[in-house]
Formats: C-alpha cells, structure tokens, sequence
C-alpha cells in the first residue's frame, strides 16, 4: 500500500511528464488534485485556491468542487494499492475534471435513477451479460456493433419504466466508460497490460466495462466520435445511430442466459427479503432528510442493491453527509436509503436527543445532526432552522 508521500509523488511525476494523445485535449498537467488518507491530511496539487479544513464531499475517487475548483479526488487507502493501479486510477479521475469543462452535460436525478434502477430485472440482466458475451468473442467488429446496438436498444425498452434512467444510463456510461478508456490506455501504455473485460454486472460496473469496450470498437470505426461524446451524446447514442441489422440473439443463447438470469434474481430477491426482515425484526429508525438542499453520499456499489421502487440497500458502508447539519455513517450494516420519500431507515438503536441534536454511537453507526425535530420514539427529520 502506498503512503500519502507516495502518491503524492506519482501524481507530480505524471503532470511533469504526462501522456499525450489520449484524448483531444486531456493534459494531466492541468488537471487540480486532492489527495488524502483516512485521516485528516489532504495535500492539493495543482490547486489555484486549496481550502483550510478538509472538505466534507471528499469521500470517494472522483470529481468534486472544492473551493469553486473542480479537483480529481484520490483515497490512497481505497485506490492506493501500488503504482500500476495507481496512476491510470488517477488518469481516470483526471479525465472526469476534463469531462466537466469540456463535455455538454447530460442532466440526469442520480440518486432517484439509481433508486430505480431494474437491479432485479432478469430481462434487462439478460441484455447486459449478453452485452459483456459479445465483447468477449472473436468476432469482426462489425458483427459485434450489429449485436451490441440489437442489445442497446433492447435495453433502452426495460429502462422506461421510470423517467429518470434513460439519462442515468446515458450520463453513467459516456461519463465512467470514457474514463475507463483512457484508464485503459494508460495502463496498456505504461504497464505492457492489455485491456482486457474485466467483471461485468448489470448495475454499476457495466457503465465502465461495457463503456470502455465500446469505445474501443468506435476507434476502430467511427473517426469523431470523441468529438461527437464531448457534445452530448451517449456512447449507446452513437451506437444506436450506426446503421445495424437486427441481430439474432438466439446465436449467443438469450434464452438460455434468461433462464439463469431468472433463477439469480429469485436468490437475489429472497436475500434481500432477508436482509430487510432482519432490519425491520426489532424496529426500525427513521431520519428524514428532505429539504435539506446538499448531499453527498459514499457506499460500496458491490454491496448496494437497488429495490427498483425508488430504495437502495446498501449491506456494508454508507454514508449520508450533510454539510449544513451532520453525516449519518454507518459500517457492516444493512440500511435502507429510501430516496423517493427522503429519508434513511437502520436499525432501532439507543439514540441520544436533546435540544434539536440527534446522536447514536455504536461499532457499526455513528450520527450527529443538528436541528432535527422528534415526530415520533422512532422517527426522526431534519427542519430548517427558523
């Protein structure tokens, strides 16, 4: 594991001599960076105007606004396994403080799609292992444009359900399957490894997976494409306006790909019965959150399912963090973030509540919010100070 020092190094050496060529304009050397520990320490590199205290929105490898400076974030403890996984992590999260100024945005309600998203929808399981499938084929490139576009558009079909996902999918797979991209080159460039696929899920890990693979097919045959990314469209945009000839997917098994798919979903479906019957077996608390304005939020997506009715269970660490009132953190737990009606539910706990604070400290949570109103023994929300 790398120490602070450490990364902080990689990085400077990188902007002294960064790769070229991997993008349009993309320069290392100009990107802002934060790099921290778990602890307190934060060193800024490149960083016009670096605040004082640490931010609270740095909870992830990522993109944030600090101090009015869009920075690319990097956890050593998370991302800081040795060089080689290093620095082409931090290309990535480089590309996403280019992806701010130079890409037109794709306006998407995150948290609610999410909320949303078909987790437990064989179907639409289906069309993305199948998506991984024909990547994974020794097949023309052609061939694979004509499947993956049959696939896309499929997709697109399962995901109307709820308004939200279309642009959710859209954002996701231009925002992270780019920057996968180029993590990919830089690791092919500076470390001999090929890019390979690596897990594909259905959920988050397909926006970068299945991103990346497409565009490395776009290299191979659309000349603009980086251009035509950078003004709008998805990845699946470009693909879907590609002239293609229906595939047929019983070439690569769809049905029997459903039936698996079918029998994964009722395992998955009984184990988050039985997580959320075991939430709910000695009471529950509620701590509503709506109106509060900011959030941020960092999980696990490996352990995050969404109910696909506007809840996301998350079986390991969470944190809801609002600046103007406290953060709600909790590890090795399940919680429900029910995000159509604004509010977390955890276990029922010991909770300490005077004067509008609410606390609770135990090994696995940990709250403190300020002007919080009592509605009920077991029901909590946070009110906007008169």
């Amino acid at each position: 594991m790398l120490t602070l020092t450490q990364a902080v190094e990689l990085i400077q050496e990188v902007q002294q001599k960064p790769l070229t060529a991997l993008w349009n304009s993309y320069d290392m050397s100009q990107i802002p960076f934060a790099v921290y520990d778990d602890d307190d320490d934060v060193t800024y590199l490149n960083h016009p105007n670096p605040p004082q205290d640490r931010p609270q929105n740095l909870v992830a490898a990522t993109s944030a606004n600090i101090n009015g400076t869009q920075t690319a974030t990097m956890p050593v403890k998370i991302v800081g396994k040795d060089a080689e996984s290093f620095v082409p992590i931090a290309y990535h999260e480089g590309f996403h403080v280019y992806q701010h100024h130079h890409f037109k945005p794709i306006v998407a309600d995150f948290f609610m799609a999410m909320s949303h998203y078909p987790d437990l929808d064989p179907e639409y399981r289906t069309l993305c292992q199948l998506e991984a499938d024909v990547l994974g084929k020794n097949w023309s490139t052609d061939k694979k444009l004509s499947f993956m576009a049959t696939l896309a558009q499929m997709r697109r079909q399962r995901l109307s359900h709820h308004d939200s996902l279309l642009n959710y999918e859209r954002l996701m797979e231009r925002n992270e399957g780019t920057a996968s991209y180029i993590e990919q080159k830089v690791r092919q460039l500076l470390y001999g490894i090929v890019p390979e696929l690596g897990e594909v899920g259905h959920g988050w890990s397909r926006f970068y997976q299945i991103g990346a693979g497409l565009c490395w097919l776009f290299d191979e045959t659309i000349p603009n494409w980086m251009a035509r990314a950078e003004a709008g469209e998805s990845l699946s945009d470009i693909l879907l306006g590609m002239p293609y000839a229906p595939a047929d997917l019983s070439e690569i098994g769809y049905e029997q790909v459903l039936q698996a798919q079918t029998e994964v979903c009722a395992t998955l479906q009984n184990e988050v019965n039985g997580h959320i019957d075991l939430l709910q077996a000695n009471g529950t608390l509620r701590i509503g959150y709506g109106g509060v304005g900011q959030v941020y939020r960092a999980f696990t997506p490996i352990t995050m399912v969404s109910l696909g009715d506007g809840r996301v269970l998350h079986r390991s660490m969470f944190q809801l963090i609002m600046p103007k009132y406290g953060k709600i953190s909790c590890e090795d737990m399940v919680v429900v973030d029910n995000v159509a009606q604004q509010e977390i539910i955890i276990s029922n706990l010991p909770v300490t509540y005077s004067d509008g604070v609410l606390q609770i400290n135990t090994p696995h949570i940990q709250v403190r919010l300020s002007d919080v109103m009592i509605n009920a023994e077991t029901c909590f929300s946070i009110v906007e100070p008169a």
